[in-house]
């Protein structure tokens, strides 16, 4: 698959491209059995809803739900399934083209994860952008999110503000985490242009991390299940000594 001029275009405008269908039937049954045995046999690493504290989310272990798993990290290094998926052509191509460069190196330490909203137990995620707690030299990385089943309001989907990606946001605006003040002067136009990114199973979404995003909680009763990357060109480079660096990149391409 080759990205057109008019799609590049629209994720240089917007911050986002949605590409259908990357993910056949058995591939995403493949990956949904894969998903749950890894919550059902709480396979590390992982991340709980209580560690985040978003809002909705078991304030503690000792709550009901407390055990609740938000994500199952490394998943590059975690099965070779996930480790295909990070490395499918047609997606780290069309990111390549995005950032017209040589290369392309995934970054393990930011997402590198499946993403799960669980019934009951899901939270809620406010307005940021991934580079708020992220530590490069610039903003151009490219997060590839897939969707291992339908994402609608009612479980979660995310929302995105196009054009966001391209915005200076006094620091005002934020909160101490970084999240975006809901009634700032700044903002209120702003998030009234905010789309719901409606996914089938098997479609793929590519967004700037510098874009700012969000999401609501899973109020169906089926999980919500969603792999996501995040990849970089060889000039994006981690700040030493953070988080960003950790690990080392891996070339992709």
């Amino acid at each position: 698959m080759t990205l057109s001029a008019a799609q590049i275009q629209q994720f240089k405008i917007d911050g986002y491209l949605v590409l259908p269908s990357v993910l056949d039937k058995t591939t995403l049954s493949a990956l949904r059995s894969l998903t749950t045995t890894h919550l059902m046999d709480k396979i590390a690493p992982f991340e709980l809803e209580t560690d985040v504290q978003y809002p909705g989310a078991p304030t503690s272990l000792d709550d009901k739900g407390g055990d609740t798993i938000r994500r199952l990290c490394m998943a590059f290094q975690r099965h070779d399934s996930f480790k295909q998926l990070a490395e499918k052509s047609e997606i780290v191509n069309g990111i390549k083209q995005i950032l017209d460069c040589d290369s392309i190196f995934l970054n393990p330490n930011h997402h590198n994860c499946v993403m799960t909203k669980q019934p009951e137990f899901s939270s809620e995620t406010l307005w940021h952008r991934d580079t708020r707690y992220w530590n490069f030299n610039n903003k151009y990385l490219i997060n590839a999110w897939y969707a291992l089943g339908d994402e609608l309001e009612v479980n979660g989907a995310m929302k995105i503000i196009p054009g966001s990606h391209r915005w200076d946001v006094p620091d005002d605006a934020l909160d101490e985490a970084q999240f975006l003040i809901q009634d700032h002067s700044f903002n209120k136009d702003r998030l009234a242009t905010q789309r719901l990114v409606k996914l089938n199973a098997g479609d793929a979404l590519l967004f700037s991390a510098h874009c700012f995003h969000a999401a609501g909680r899973n109020t169906t009763d089926q999980a919500k299940f969603s792999a996501v990357y995040t990849y970089h060109a060889k000039e994006t480079l981690p700040i030493e000594r953070t988080h960003s660096a950790s690990t080392a990149a891996i070339k992709i391409i």
